[in-house]
């Protein structure tokens, strides 16, 4: 019984300036720092800062790194956070991933984010290596829940697997970098964790032009509204009913949409305001790890919001991605005082 993380680990380069250089330009920053990273290693953190202190499920990670000092430094700091690195290979002809970030500090913290994938691109697995990873994983297993990211070449073919081998692991599915699907893919999964863009993305993966447009009209008459007709889309004929099918939408500093077969009725919940937003890159997956955390211990659809909204507006107040992730105490009590 536990969480695994199947995705990517890189090393930060961040770059703290007051505004990106146009094309040519030569722009002194203000300062530079180095950090853990990767969506998979930050949101595996994520789940292991926000689990409940007394929590008896393992967490682990699935990944690459390469033979080198960035990867030696990510796997010491998977296992400083309880994190079970077993599965994570290291490779020789290859570096470990990097992502080259830079925060625009007079922008609201705004981030724009290079990756480079590294090691990542051997995160592909046979089905003989899938088998070995699971072989522990007997029937009794129900409980476990699979959580992934689009930093890998081929998470789909992952999903197929445990669908076909797996079939009561829950799975948890966030589209960054978003890459289209086949229409039926997007039924393999059971709770659905995007931003609008991303969000819209579906859209116009699985619907026809016209249909685009007037999703995007509708976005610009009223935001709120035409996000929460895109989250009931993706809940009702996108997902598969058989499933959980939850979905979530982030809307920044505007808030969070979701629903889920459970309760179909989209919900909305505004973001918490902070005092000042220093840095947004391990919002999102801040936000993600409470979310999966949360449903894993039997927390409603809506606690694990609650839950994860003030985890990530705890985040945005620190630099860094992994390094500004919460503890659960810190979160709980920041609850109590709302």
């Amino acid at each position: 019984m536990g969480i695994t993380v199947i995705g990517s680990l890189n090393y930060d380069l961040v770059t703290y300036t007051d505004r990106i250089p146009a094309a040519g330009e030569t722009f002194q920053a203000n300062s530079f720092e180095t950090h853990t990273g990767g969506k998979g290693l930050n949101q595996t953190v994520a789940i292991s800062k926000l689990q409940q202190k007394d929590a008896d499920y393992k967490i682990r990670m699935i990944g690459n790194v390469g033979e080198d000092a960035f990867g030696q430094q990510l796997q010491a700091y998977l296992e400083k956070n309880r994190v079970d690195t077993s599965n994570i290979g290291t490779h020789f002809d290859v570096s470990t991933g990097v992502a080259t970030i830079l925060v625009e500090e007079k922008n609201g913290g705004q981030n724009r984010i290079l990756i480079t994938a590294g090691a990542n691109g051997k995160t592909v697995y046979t089905d003989e290596a899938l088998t070995k990873m699971f072989q522990y994983h007997d029937e009794q297993d129900n409980e476990h829940m699979l959580v992934f990211q689009h930093e890998i070449p081929d998470p789909v073919s992952i999903m197929k697997w445990l669908n076909n081998n797996k079939p009561t692991y829950k799975i948890v599915y966030n589209p960054s970098p978003f890459h289209p699907l086949q229409k039926e893919d997007w039924s393999l999964f059971d709770v659905l964790v995007v931003n609008e863009i991303e969000s819209l993305q579906i859209i116009e993966n699985v619907y026809p032009a016209s249909h685009v447009e007037k999703t995007k009209a509708n976005i610009k008459k009223d935001f709120v509204e035409a996000y929460k007709s895109i989250c009931e889309e993706i809940q009702k004929n996108v997902m598969n009913p058989s499933k959980s099918a939850i979905v979530i939408i982030t809307l920044g500093s505007l808030g969070v949409l979701f629903s889920g077969a459970e309760d179909p009725i989209v919900q909305y919940l505004p973001a918490i305001k902070v005092p000042k937003v220093v840095d947004t890159t391990g919002a999102g997956d801040t936000f993600l790890g409470g979310v999966v955390t949360q449903l894993y211990q039997g927390k409603s659809l809506k606690c694990a919001i609650e839950f994860s909204t003030v985890a990530s507006s705890i985040t945005i107040q620190k630099q860094g991605a992994a390094e500004s992730i919460p503890h659960y105490s810190d979160v709980m009590s920041a609850l109590e005082l709302k």
